[in-house]
């Protein structure tokens, strides 16, 4: 609530606060959790700080060897390093694991294999090589993660294979699905979000591209490119992958986009007092849980009899009641939604007072003759 969902376009095309307030959060909820802000529990191996921010970077929920690569780097020497992280720990600290001495060691790029096996690295000037210079290590084997490249040559309508190959998704210019002058292909699922899953935004993605094949008029309009910054990663214009978007915010831009999102009117019609638990759970669910897809079933070209019971569902219910009172409720919803509910207020406000201020203009212009004079307006 504000922001993702009924955040005013005014925020919404300057994102920068919402960006900003999150960056803070973040690295603020890491530092009382684990000590640092680099990761959960990640006390090296930590990305450039012009990247250190959540609108440049993924985030990765597996943190099962953090306790292994961190081992060695978390502070052990007395001093006010140690002093601070010890008292922090002892209010609020998440249970590390004991790794019983194993560890899994970070390690620079790789400079050269010479005939013995022994790995030179390179010198990058961090804590990594300076732990591994002199070691002499010989691993047993080495994993190449050369990446991948999107091409699609068999979809050349051409048919010459000297032409250039069909655009790739990175092309597709309409929500990052289809081109805007070739709708027939749909690139469904090669977004990536920051934090989430791609196969429910990959539902919403082909209920978006079926409905514009079905209704290109109806969703066309709108449509509008300036609502497509918000939800976009802003990776270095040379980072490699260029696609990643915000999980929350560009599903609920999808289903704006196809009349899908429900509004609190919207909810407040399904409640029923026969069923007065369903419909206030429901309410809940629909203020404090995540963007699930079900959610865009209520209502538009794909609503679903079932949405209303399997949102309301033992399973999606336990999403809500599972979250930790503070860092879930609190950090997670409530404070978000005082913080951008009066913003989104304030946004409202202003443009409403400017959309009625040019309105009394028209009227002014639009009186009798001799009275229509811009001295006149302006006084």
């Amino acid at each position: 609530m504000f922001d993702t969902a009924y955040v005013h376009s005014m925020l919404r095309r300057n994102d920068a606060l919402l960006w900003g307030y999150y960056n803070i959060y973040i690295k603020c909820l890491l530092w009382i959790s684990s000590g640092t802000t680099l990761g959960m529990d990640q006390w090296i191996g930590g990305i450039s700080p012009e990247r250190h921010h959540p609108s440049k970077i993924f985030f990765n929920k597996s943190m099962k060897v953090c306790p292994y690569i961190s081992q060695p780097y978390r502070p052990q020497l007395p001093g006010p390093r140690l002093y601070l992280y010890a008292l922090r720990s002892a209010l609020v600290q998440t249970p590390i694991p004991d790794t019983h001495g194993r560890r899994v060691d970070l390690a620079p790029w790789p400079k050269r294999i010479d005939k013995k096996g022994t790995v030179e690295f390179v010198n990058n000037a961090r804590p990594e090589y300076e732990r591994l210079q002199g070691q002499g290590i010989r691993p047993d084997m080495i994993v190449l993660c050369t990446g991948y490249k999107q091409s699609f040559p068999f979809l050349n309508k051409s048919g010459d294979k000297s032409a250039l190959p069909y655009p790739t998704p990175n092309c597709a210019d309409v929500r990052s699905i289809w081109k805007r002058d070739d709708p027939s292909v749909g690139f469904i699922g090669f977004v990536r979000p920051s934090l989430g899953a791609i196969p429910p935004l990959s539902e919403l993605q082909a209920q978006l591209w079926v409905s514009h094949l079905l209704s290109p008029q109806s969703i066309l309009k709108k449509l509008q490119p300036e609502d497509e910054s918000h939800y976009k990663l802003k990776p270095a214009p040379d980072a490699r992958i260029t696609y990643g978007v915000d999980h929350e915010s560009y599903a609920y831009q999808l289903a704006l986009d196809m009349g899908s999102a429900p509004g609190l009117v919207n909810i407040v019609r399904l409640f029923s007092w026969k069923a007065k638990v369903t419909s206030w759970k429901l309410l809940i669910i629909w203020i404090f849980g995540a963007n699930l897809n079900t959610k865009f079933r209520l209502q538009g070209p794909w609503q679903w009899d079932g949405a209303v019971p399997t949102l309301t569902s033992d399973e999606m219910w336990e999403t809500i009641t599972r979250r930790p009172l503070f860092f879930g409720h609190f950090a997670v919803s409530i404070l978000p939604m005082c913080i951008f509910g009066p913003i989104n207020l304030l946004c409202w406000l202003y443009a409403t007072g400017e959309v009625l201020l040019m309105a009394l203009l028209v009227l002014l212009w639009e009186r009798p003759a001799p009275e229509r004079s811009w001295t006149k307006m302006m006084e």
